[in-house]
């Protein structure tokens, strides 16, 4: 029977150190015998470990506690926990260790065992989740809720730019954040209810502070999970955009501002060409157009479209263009007076441009135009009494006709 308990005994052990690091030292310390997975996580061969003692292992950050840590295994006392151990060329590792005692007839500590497991990498994996966390901490507010919305902690910038202690959020909803209207809305309450499903949400969002100021936050809403994969929580990350949202109502607001004052400036303009360009009926059959300023090429359109709608109205035979209060004009434009008058002309109506400048004059003849074809004169004053003698005429012919008739 106490063969086959030893026979146990034996592959109990074996079985455990297949899958748990094994260093085995005597009562000095020193090594006796490790297993691979010990060997392996430390880096070493088992030539290069037998009879070191076990300081050399400890990192010095815990060195300071290796004569306490001693002392309970030299009185038979278990001593388990995560240690920091140094392995081959000087490499961190992290072990899950139990210290066994194993303890002679005179009740002395007769030699040790450890079995280990290595979770160095589950150690650095915490150590970089943790300084991503504390990272985050520093750099953006953050709030832990529950599925439901009630605040469950907040740091301190989510604190300080909401005018709240961490002992006036806590336990409250969420809804203190937001406007009443919003608060009490089925859109609200969707939101939370697709939190708690597990969706995320993210985007712009406006809070109100404890003061009831306006706050702008860029947040995302990410719901936590458990490893079941079941929401547990929800953790909100933001960052407080109010002064961009400020500059960017600020700069619609001159947007809208300068797009109003275009259209009044173009309504303006139209205004003054539209009194800028009178088609007149000055006398039975004669109609004056003076033009004043800058012209081109749309407003020389507008003039063309008011003249003929003009000479239809009024079936006017006589048509005075004075420019004389234009300085100088562009060869489109001049091209377009020429346009006008030879439009005119199809209506029935004889067109005379009085008032040319001499640059004008040479633009229209650097056009190559036939010049005959264009009744001019040097003034207006000229311009009125040939449209008259030529009103005359058409009526004197006419009444004529008639007395012969």
């Amino acid at each position: 029977m106490q063969k086959e308990n030893k026979a146990e005994g034996r592959t109990l052990v074996e079985a455990i150190q297949q899958f748990t690091g094994f260093m085995e030292f005597d009562a000095e310390g020193k090594v006796l015998n490790a297993n691979p997975l010990m060997l392996q996580s430390l880096g070493y061969e088992l030539e290069q470990v037998l009879a070191k003692d076990h300081g050399f292992f400890v990192d010095p950050s815990q060195a300071a506690d290796a004569n306490e840590f001693w002392e309970r295994l030299q009185r038979g006392e278990a001593v388990s926990g995560e240690f920091l151990r140094v392995g081959s060329q000087g490499r961190k590792v992290w072990l899950q260790a139990s210290y066994t005692p194993v303890m002679g007839n005179d009740a002395k500590l007769h030699k040790l065992i450890l079995l280990a497991n290595d979770i160095t990498e589950g150690k650095n994996r915490a150590a970089n989740s943790n300084g991503i966390i504390a990272a985050i901490e520093k750099s953006m507010a953050l709030v832990e809720f529950g599925l439901d919305g009630t605040i469950i902690r907040a740091n301190s910038l989510f604190l300080e730019r909401m005018g709240y202690t961490e002992e006036e959020l806590k336990g409250k909803h969420h809804r203190i954040f937001v406007d009443p209207s919003y608060a009490n809305s089925e859109a609200y309450s969707r939101f939370w209810s697709e939190l708690a499903l597990g969706r995320a949400n993210r985007g712009r969002f406006e809070r109100f502070s404890k003061s009831g100021d306006s706050v702008w936050l860029e947040a995302t809403y990410s719901p936590i999970f458990d490893p079941s994969g079941k929401p547990v929580k929800v953790i909100k990350f933001a960052y407080d955009i109010s002064s961009q949202v400020e500059q960017s109502e600020a700069l619609e607001q001159a947007l809208a501002e300068t797009r109003e004052a275009d259209r009044q400036r173009r309504e303006l303009d139209r205004a003054v060409q539209e009194m800028s360009t009178p088609v007149t009926p000055i006398w039975e059959g004669i109609l004056l157009l003076p033009l004043v300023g800058v012209l081109d090429s749309m407003r020389t359109s507008d003039i063309m479209n008011k003249s003929l709608a003009m000479i239809a109205e009024t079936r006017a035979k006589v048509f005075v263009l004075d420019i004389s209060g234009v300085a100088t004009v562009d060869t489109a434009v001049a091209n377009q007076l020429i346009k006008i008058t030879k439009a005119t002309r199809l209506m029935g109506c004889d067109a005379i441009i009085s008032g040319l400048s001499p640059a004008i004059a040479r633009t229209i003849v650097e056009l190559g135009v036939n010049v005959d074809e264009i009744r001019t004169t040097a003034t207006l004053r000229d311009a009125f009494e040939s449209a008259l003698l030529m009103v005359g005429e058409t009526i004197g012919s006419k009444g004529a006709d008639a007395q012969a008739g």
